[in-house]
Formats: C-alpha cells, structure tokens, sequence
C-alpha cells in the first residue's frame, strides 16, 4: 500500500497543476467576455447612428434634387426677370404662384417638393 502512495502524490500534484490553469483560462475567458460585450454595444450605438446620418444625407439629397430643379425650371428665370418693374413682377409672381397651384402657408421642404414636381411635368 506504500508504493501506492508515492504514485498518488505525483499524480495529486498534476491534476492540482491542471486545476490552476483552467481557473486562469477561466478568469481569462470572462475578462474577454466583458470586453466583447461592451464592444458590441459601442457597435450598435454607431449602427444607430450610421443609419440616421444616412436617412438624413437622403432627405438632404431630395431637398437638392428638387431645389436645382426648381432653379433649372423656365418659370424660376421668369420670376426672378430684373427687367420686370414692380407691378410687373408682382403681377408674374401671382401669374405663377395660381399656375402652380401653391398655398400660401406650407412647411419649406414639402413646398419645395411639390413645386420641383410640377416644374417636372
């Protein structure tokens, strides 16, 4: 029973060795745990806010679209005539406002839509 002993102290010592490291590797595995969970936050916090800049350049984009196509527009150089007097151009800004259909009270960007839509037609 005696030789039995000294074979168990060896193997003791082993597996207590073995012990030790896993705790280590744990330790290690729930430190990286952490920090990859607090990295996936940060990358949806910038996924959020990579997709509203992008709604944004999109409503910016449109307001562009239909602001050139209203200064491109023929009706845009009739309005804007320096030869025109005062009654004149008065007369022409009412002359186009009727043909266009616009009210007199309308939020900018939806104003601008619509007028960019009829100059198109």
């Amino acid at each position: 029973m005696a030789a039995w002993v000294w074979v168990l102290i060896p193997i003791t010592a082993i597996l207590v060795g073995a012990f030790n490291e896993w705790l280590k590797f744990k330790a290690k595995q729930q430190q990286l745990g952490t920090s990859t969970f607090e990295l996936e936050k940060t990358v949806a916090v910038w996924q959020q806010a990579l997709e509203a800049s992008e709604k944004e350049r999109a409503t910016l984009q449109r307001r562009v679209q239909n602001l050139e196509t209203i200064v491109t527009g023929e009706m845009w150089d009739a309005l804007h005539d320096d030869t025109l007097s005062g009654t004149a151009k008065e007369h022409a800004l009412a002359d186009a406002r009727a043909q266009l259909l616009l009210p007199e009270e309308e939020p900018d960007a939806e104003k601008i839509a619509r007028l960019a839509r009829r100059l198109k037609s």
